[in-house]
């Protein structure tokens, strides 16, 4: 009997070691694809009237359309909108402009009016793109450690950028957020005032919003890995995620940082 005994006991502990071998974590593989995954930027402010019933619902249409894409919300009137930071909104604007009002829309290369709601999608629609980019990140110890694979699918000519940012989700926009919080135009689309300012644009990576050189003349099937730092404030929320870009220079074109391809995880 205490054979048999001993025989099970053996037996559970060799059955519970495997166990424990099969639940193990694999790592995360990185996996770029061509797909296209889509971008936007919003111009916006809790000063602006409107951007709470029309550009708000807008982003978030985008976003639903590409739910792996780069969708930033550009906080802008650092006066009284403490989710500004001009020096992320004039990075951007220097190549793609507001216009001169909010809430203002670029989809890719385009700049797009607050009624194009199917601007996302004739972007997803456009094809294969030739590189695309995928990342994993973590953040400890007040910082985000960002890893970036990025590959090409095809020959190209020209230098290729990669940038990477921060954005924080689920900050409260109702009438009971703190002063400067507070977005105005949130009847028209939220009725029981429950307005929260998503994807808005905390960090990237190199002082530069259209990152750094990645590549000059990339031939296909080529890849780049990349790791960044970025430092976290201790203000922001922990509901952050990173954003990848891969874009394009092109000093002859409008805008001359020719959008490619992106993800966000």
């Amino acid at each position: 009997m205490k054979k048999i005994t001993l025989i099970l006991m053996v037996f559970v502990l060799i059955v519970s070691a495997c166990k424990k071998d099969d639940e193990t974590e694999e790592p995360e593989v990185l996996n770029p694809t061509a797909v296209q995954k889509g971008f936007t930027i919003e111009y916006t402010s809790t000063t602006c009237p409107t951007c709470g019933g029309t550009g708000g619902p807008l982003l978030h249409k985008y976003a639903a359309d590409a739910p792996e894409g780069a969708i930033i919300a550009l906080h802008v009137n650092g006066d009284h909108d403490p989710m500004c930071n001009n020096s992320l909104s004039y990075g951007f604007s220097s190549d793609r402009p507001s216009g001169g009002s909010i809430p203002s829309f670029w989809v890719g290369d385009t700049k797009t009016e607050t009624s194009d709601e199917d601007a996302m999608k004739t972007l997803l629609a456009s094809g294969d793109a030739v590189a695309g980019v995928d990342l994993k990140f973590n953040v400890a110890d007040g910082k985000m450690t960002v890893e970036t694979l990025t590959k090409f699918f095809s020959s190209a000519t020209g230098d290729y950028y990669l940038s990477v940012y921060i954005i924080e989700n689920g900050v409260d926009g109702s009438s009971n957020a703190p002063e400067g919080y507070v977005q105005p135009g949130t009847s028209y689309s939220y009725p029981n005032d429950d307005y929260k300012h998503d994807f808005i644009m905390r960090a990237c990576t190199v002082g530069n919003v259209y990152g750094e050189l990645l590549v000059n003349n990339p031939e296909k099937d080529k890849e780049f890995s990349k790791t960044y730092t970025i430092p976290v404030d201790i203000d922001w929320k922990r509901n952050l995620q990173a954003i990848a870009v891969i874009w394009k220079l092109d000093n002859n074109a409008t805008p001359s940082h020719v959008y490619v391809n992106s993800i966000r995880r």
